[in-house]
């Protein structure tokens, strides 16, 4: 296979390691935490303008309960039984029935995190009496924050790349980790090829206590070399992770806040029908760039059948739009 003048993706999945310690701080972990973060500054900054009906004094329960429930366990339990289960079956989940708690391996569905928030706002609604319409609502508004954080974190580490592109696109991307997906005589022709122009076998250049493709991917990292050699056995693909960190992301941000700003007295549940309808239109397109990582049922995978089911929730809420704009015509706010 020929050699491509295409971008061999080589960025640190690590921002910074405790020397002697196994403790590294990843763009991953921060990707979360600046999602957490910059989303409740939004929606603090949306409740003092009196844009999100909250008391201030509950605004920080309610953004903790949403992270910790909605998003981190139904993000995980969304990767296990959408993703893992059907992949690996009962007799995985006999032989390994932890890896669910293993969270520090990976392994987050955006789906899942949705369908958790909205468990997290049902509970919060029913403890304190508040209309779920509108804790759902705030939530659509900021939670683009966090898609997008996802998404660039997804990239830095080089994971749920595209599909295969021509090498004459100007977005052609390789990905290290492809080397997993290649066929057995391909995957020891690659290995040969990185340790010749490394100098040396994979086992003798890893750094104590660290796993294969760790040290594949420093060596990218750290020679150009190696990334020439490998980058010969990679396909060209689409950088989807980018293109879900803007549609997922920052088409929702604006939409929704603009929406917002500019419409004062916007009826409960509007803003979760632009959220369904938008997250659901943004993912079922990127899935066209990005390469399946689960089953495809007559043309359609798996994140798309989820977008799917997100988006006859939006028709749901385009109902309890609607209601609540007649209530609202009948008794206006003087």
């Amino acid at each position: 296979m020929p050699a491509i003048a295409t971008y061999i993706h080589h960025l640190d999945p690590i921002i910074f390691d405790i020397p002697g310690t196994p403790i590294a701080i990843r763009w991953y972990g921060l990707a979360y935490v600046m999602g957490f973060v910059l989303g409740y500054m939004l929606l603090y900054w949306l409740t003092r303008k009196k844009l999100f009906q909250m008391d201030i004094d509950k605004l920080g329960d309610y953004v903790t309960l949403v992270c910790i429930l909605g998003v981190l366990i139904g993000g995980r339990l969304g990767e296990f039984f959408f993703y893992w289960l059907p992949e690996n079956g009962l007799s995985g989940f006999m032989a390994d029935p932890l890896w669910v708690f293993r969270v520090w391996e990976g392994g987050m569905a955006s789906h899942g995190g949705i369908l958790g928030v909205g468990v997290a706002c049902l509970w919060f609604s029913w403890r304190n009496k508040i209309s779920v319409v509108k804790l759902l609502d705030g939530i659509a508004i900021t939670s683009p924050i966090g898609l997008f954080c996802g998404r660039i974190a997804n990239f830095i580490n080089g994971e749920l790349y595209g599909r295969i592109v021509s090498p004459d696109n100007p977005l052609a991307m390789k990905f290290p980790l492809e080397i997993f997906e290649l066929p057995t005589q391909q995957q020891i022709q690659a290995l040969v090829a990185v340790e010749h122009a490394a100098g040396g076998s994979i086992s003798s250049l890893a750094a104590p206590g660290e796993a294969f493709f760790d040290t594949l991917s420093r060596l990218c990292r750290e020679s150009e070399p190696v990334r020439e050699a490998l980058g010969q056995f990679l396909n060209p693909r689409y950088p989807s992770q980018l293109f879900e960190a803007a549609g997922e992301g920052l088409l929702l941000l604006i939409v929704g806040l603009s929406v917002r700003l500019l419409w004062k007295n916007a009826p409960d549940g509007i803003f979760s029908v632009i959220f369904c309808f938008l997250y659901a239109a943004a993912r079922i397109t990127c899935e066209c760039f990005k390469e399946p990582d689960a089953a495809v049922w007559h043309g359609i995978t798996q994140g798309q059948f989820l977008s799917l089911i997100i988006a006859a929730i939006g028709v749901l809420f385009v109902f309890i739009t609607i209601r609540n704009y007649k209530l609202q015509k009948k008794s206006p706010i003087l």
